[in-house]
């Protein structure tokens, strides 16, 4: 709980630290994303040999553009739970470093499939790639789980059962269509790497309803 004798300004200066400790996170690992990339080297370089490397890196700027929009929607997820929360807990402070701590494993993930990234016939580094998004994902369900449930009373107000659900839906769409495409690569590669591009639409149409009746049962 938080500490007896905390001021309501204190409360929110914790707070504050624990939200900026994680955007600071949230921002490493997006930066560490993009480390991966290396300039080609050509040793006799011409317009065509460039175009043929970078050609070559294709599917390395697909998992780095899937990684990184991964990681900022985590961010922007972990952002809406914060904006529920208005007091903090022990308990809160390491649930919260444990879903950072599979954070800071994606720009590693992330590497991994992107070194074999042309080694299609390769399972294991889109499997720990894959491992590691539902890791994140699990450990933000566990998060919006602990801070939704009113009997820890640290909610700002209480927030709708459809409001809950939309939530876990945000959540776990992504690690469920990626474990589908883990699937998928088993048999055709090239297919499967490109599943994650639906998240988006997936999320899209899931979000309209839930969203809709969220909204009608907070108004009552």
């Amino acid at each position: 709980m938080a500490e007896a004798g905390h001021s309501s300004n204190k409360l929110h200066f914790q707070l504050d630290r624990i939200s900026f400790f994680t955007d600071g996170v949230f921002a490493i690992a997006i930066t560490l994303l993009v480390i991966e990339f290396k300039v080609p080297v050509v040793e006799h370089p011409t317009d065509a040999a460039l175009w043929d490397r970078l050609a070559h890196m294709g599917l390395l700027l697909l998992g780095f553009l899937i990684s990184f929009c991964i990681v900022g929607y985590y961010w922007s997820v972990h952002h809406r739970i914060f904006g529920y929360v208005e007091k903090y807990t022990s308990r809160l402070i390491w649930l919260n470093l444990m879903f950072l701590f599979s954070v800071v494993l994606l720009p590693f993930t992330s590497g991994l499939l992107g070194e074999y990234a042309s080694e299609t016939h390769l399972h294991l580094p889109y499997g720990i790639y894959v491992a590691n998004i539902c890791l994140t994902a699990i450990m933000n369900a566990i998060l919006w789980f602990y801070v939704s449930n009113p009997k820890h009373d640290i909610l700002t107000h209480k927030i709708s059962r459809e409001r809950i659900l939309l939530g876990f839906y945000f959540t776990l769409v992504v690690p469920i269509l990626f474990v589908i495409s883990f699937v998928v690569t088993l048999y055709q590669p090239t297919i499967g790497r490109l599943i994650p591009i639906l998240i988006p639409f997936v999320l899209k149409y899931g979000m309209t309803g839930l969203t809709a009746r969220a909204a009608a049962n907070e108004k009552k």
